[in-house]
């Protein structure tokens, strides 16, 4: 006989609210996919919005992400029951109230009756008493839907599915029936007819969720936060450490300062007073950034467990639609919070204290006003992460080696990037989009439309080339090598292309920068002075392109950050930025790379003869990596290198 499976008692942190520390009571979730009781969620906004004056929003209690209502004009108080309700763990509450046998029947509950249910509807999905259950079968409506018993739910006889009848988040009283492809949403069919009527590729919810929890995209995202659980776990270990040595140094460095005084204790109480401050001081800058760093890093910590939490029980749990939309909900979310990850990582420093006696102890009482000095330092081994161990990287002056050459095309302009472990190449002269290991052994291919001139990443598996003679733009999936959907942009001139928030793209032309919405609706246009053929950027909310025959502009919103000139760069093209913020320009007729800083400081030019080419095209660097790929429009070479 099978035996009693209480799988849901093993993830009871999912189903505990962080505020009131007991099970959900109508749960709702923040963008950043936190889930609170509703009642919880709205104590906290109306407390904190009065603490803070603030009324344009909130911050999540866990990680601090802010939610903005600054386009509402509803009162705090009204703002929790506008949240999205969280029906994966509405499902797994039920579920588990089941296998407790502590599940009530719905029908009477209406009634105010508090009668325990034994059976459970698959298709209304409510539990019934015995007589609901006998009801229920009675009328024609229903007398052909499935009913489940408990006891058969419990000895482990049935299978019982999290609910495969999801509400709409635009319109929770309607069901999710069809998915868009073309914008990655499941909607009911109200949203389908009035917001996605125009979509070419609409099918029904079963149909995109069929094979979702062993598609590569979602073995992907698990994978890439098991790696950023890995490395938060690791920088938050290591920040702990930090504070230990900081209390340690400080009480050697006490010692340090009693035992001098002996010898000269009539000056020295002035002295070590002054130090002792001094000490105090340096201390609690110390403790207060590595505080910091700990609070931020543990911020993202539980952003990464609470996402992997979720997408694992509904791999594990939950049927085929509830884990889709957990991926694309999670998907999203991923893509901003590694270039936040990023950014943090570059600021990380690891402070110790360190005290340096003055060598004039001697002559104390005469010449020293000071028995030593304070330095704070940074005594960080390391910049990058890579699984298991952290190294560091010369940016700014390393060598640069080159590791493969791959011939892609026999001539013309190639462009690549890297994503999902793969090197990802277009090639004008094959019309084609070609994926390659990073040994640079080819791996498969797709043939598309002529003149594909750029590629850039959407999201873990996806990229959207740039279609030049045709103004359009392909979205293909990597790991299947298939085409998505294409975006059309008539009008518009399209070279080069970038993704920024919220799944917008920056296309760029010879002399325009144009922003496009998923749909392909234009959100703003931008003259340049030329020979803007690539745009990239640095954070997904500032833009670098080519502005003229000799510079390159970096713009945040509408104001320009920096204007880089130099007689030595002749025709910008491809932009790369490494994680460390450094910008690298493609002079296609100077024959070089200029590498400056994230402020528009020239660190140094790098002639292309160096990778065995002549005339720079695209130069992009991996994620969180120090390796880098740059092309020749003429030879259709691809070199990869890296930095050391």
């Amino acid at each position: 006989m099978a035996t009693s499976t209480n799988d849901t008692d093993h993830f009871d942190d999912l189903l505990t609210c962080t505020i009131c520390l007991e099970t959900f009571k109508v749960p709702k979730y923040l963008p950043c996919l936190h889930t609170f009781c509703e009642s919880c969620i709205k104590t906290y906004i109306v407390s904190s919005t009065k603490k803070e004056n603030e009324s344009k929003g909130f911050n999540c209690p866990v990680c601090r992400t802010f939610v903005s209502y600054d386009k509402r004009s509803d009162k705090p108080e009204t703002w929790a029951s506008t949240l999205p309700m969280n029906h994966f763990v509405m499902s797994m509450l039920d579920k588990r109230a089941i296998q407790r046998s502590e599940k009530l029947c719905n029908s009477c509950q209406i009634n105010n009756d508090m009668k325990k249910a034994i059976s459970w509807c698959t298709i209304c999905e409510e539990a019934f008493c015995e007589h609901c259950a006998k009801c229920h079968k009675s009328f024609k409506i229903s007398a052909k839907h499935k009913l489940i018993s408990f006891n058969e739910i419990q000895m482990g006889n049935s299978d019982l599915k999290i609910s495969e009848v999801l509400s709409c988040v635009e319109h929770p009283d309607k069901i999710v029936e069809v998915y868009c492809e073309d914008h990655f949403k499941p909607c009911c069919t109200l949203c389908a007819t009035l917001l996605h009527r125009k979509c070419e590729n609409v099918i029904s919810i079963v149909k995109a969720a069929t094979g979702i929890k062993q598609s590569e995209q979602t073995t992907c995202l698990i994978k890439t936060l098991n790696e950023r659980n890995t490395e938060i776990c690791e920088i938050v270990e290591n920040q702990k450490e930090s504070l230990a040595r900081a209390e340690n140094k400080t009480e050697k460095i006490t010692k340090e300062m009693t035992t001098l005084k002996k010898g000269i204790i009539d000056h020295l109480n002035q002295l070590e007073e002054k130090m002792k401050i001094e000490l105090a001081s340096s201390k609690k800058d110390v403790v207060l950034k590595i505080t910091d760093n700990v609070n931020t890093f543990s911020s993202y910590k539980s952003t990464i467990t609470n996402w992997h939490s979720v997408l694992s029980r509904s791999v594990e749990h939950g049927s085929d639609q509830q884990c889709l939309m957990e991926v694309n909900k999670i998907g999203l979310k991923i893509t901003i919070l590694e270039k936040e990850l990023k950014e943090d990582i570059k600021k990380l420093e690891n402070l110790t204290i360190n005290f340096v006696p003055s060598k004039l102890i001697e002559k104390f009482q005469t010449n020293v006003e000071s028995i030593g000095c304070l330095t704070i330092e940074d005594v960080s081994l390391y910049t990058q992460h890579v699984v298991g161990r952290r190294e560091r990287f010369n940016f700014r002056s390393g060598d640069i080696k080159v590791l493969h050459t791959i011939n892609a095309a026999e001539i013309s302009e190639t462009s690549a990037v890297f994503i999902a472990g793969y090197l990802v190449i277009t090639s004008v002269h094959k019309r084609n989009v070609a994926k390659y290991s990073l040994d640079g052994q080819f791996v498969d291919s797709l043939t598309v439309e002529q003149t594909p001139k750029d590629i850039a990443q959407v999201d873990q598996t996806q990229v959207a080339i740039s279609i030049y003679s045709k103004n359009k733009i392909l979205f293909v999936d990597i790991e299947e090598m298939k085409l998505l959907r294409a975006l059309n942009l008539s009008g518009i001139p399209v070279r080069g292309l970038c993704c920024v928030e919220g799944n917008s793209l920056i296309v760029s032309g010879e002399s325009t920068l144009t922003w496009v919405s998923s749909k392909g609706e234009i959100v703003k246009q931008n003259p340049t002075r030329g020979n803007s053929f690539f745009v990239s950027t640095s954070d997904m909310k500032d833009c670098i392109y080519g502005d003229g025959s000799n510079s390159v502009s970096c713009v945040v919103g509408d104001t320009i950050k920096f204007t880089y000139t130099n007689q030595h760069l002749s025709y910008p093209r491809g932009i790369g930025i490494d994680f460390d913020g450094n910008i690298y320009i493609a002079g296609y007729s100077s024959k070089n790379i200029h590498q400056i800083t994230d402020n528009g400081t020239l660190l140094r030019i790098i002639p292309v003869a160096t990778f065995g080419i002549q005339y720079p095209w695209t130069i992009r660097f991996a994620p969180n990596s120090n390796k880098f790929v740059i092309t020749c429009s003429w030879s259709g070479k691809v070199v990869l290198c890296e930095i050391n």
